[in-house]
């Protein structure tokens, strides 16, 4: 499969000439990688449509991290079912700025507000990867995927954002799925999904207990109920030790 990819330094540069009221065009920047028939790019028009709708929700913006996260969770589930589950593409930090910079951009603004000075370049995934807004929301969608529940998607609407980006995307624990919905479903078992168990520094320490755990312990392999009595386990001694 060919698909579209956008290098971060031409990105950045595409961007700031932006802002400073000088469009060049992306599409000379853009480059095909990959082999085979080119992706078919259908399915942006689907996704803009389903994010026009969601912005719709917001007429006055994000103002607040409770209207933030509810957008995001909303917003994983449309990247993740919209974006073709092509392994090599979607493994490409470039097609991720592609995606978020030719397609997405007013989004990104949106997002963030809208700022004079434009939005930070890492939310388009220039100088980090996982914050693009794009791909995290992606990475939301695919990381906590329910595949036996009705609503496949149940789980991208517990957490918080913040809960995401330090003890799902970034630990070494977090890459599986089971132990990715264990520790979710642990975290806020509550009817109101953004309301935690543990406190930060409580959840904090368990963390690392269980990031330290990760070295001799192949979660791949484990069932998300066995998963979920390691984490309980962990959580025990981090009490104990108050």
């Amino acid at each position: 499969m060919k698909y579209p990819a956008l290098t971060s330094p031409d990105a950045s540069v595409y961007l700031v000439s932006m802002r400073a009221g000088v469009d060049a065009g992306v599409e000379h920047l853009v480059k095909l990688r990959g082999e085979g028939k080119e992706l078919n790019l259908d399915f942006v028009e689907g996704m803009r449509e389903e994010f026009d709708a969601l912005k719709a929700e917001f007429p006055e913006g994000i103002k607040n991290a409770e209207q933030g996260n509810r957008f995001e969770a909303r917003a994983a589930r449309i990247v993740h079912e919209g974006v073709p589950a092509h392994t090599n593409m979607l493994a490409d930090v470039d097609f991720w700025t592609w995606l978020a910079v030719a397609h997405f951009r007013d989004v990104v603004e949106w997002r963030y507000g809208n700022p004079k000075e434009g939005a930070g370049l890492g939310n388009y995934g220039i100088g980090t990867r996982r914050e693009n807004l794009l791909y995290r929301s992606w990475l939301r969608g695919e990381i906590v995927l329910d595949e036996d529940a009705p609503d496949r998607y149940h789980l991208c609407d517990a957490g918080q954002i913040d809960f995401y980006r330090s003890h799902l995307f970034r630990p070494n624990y977090g890459n599986a799925r089971n132990f990715a919905r264990a520790l979710i479903r642990f975290q806020y078992p509550h009817k109101d999904r953004t309301l935690p168990n543990l406190k930060t520094l409580q959840i904090r320490s368990v963390a690392k207990r269980l990031s330290r755990l990760r070295v001799n312990l192949f979660l791949e392999i484990l069932e998300e109920s066995e998963c979920r009595k390691v984490i309980e386990t962990e959580a025990g001694a981090v009490a104990a030790a108050k």
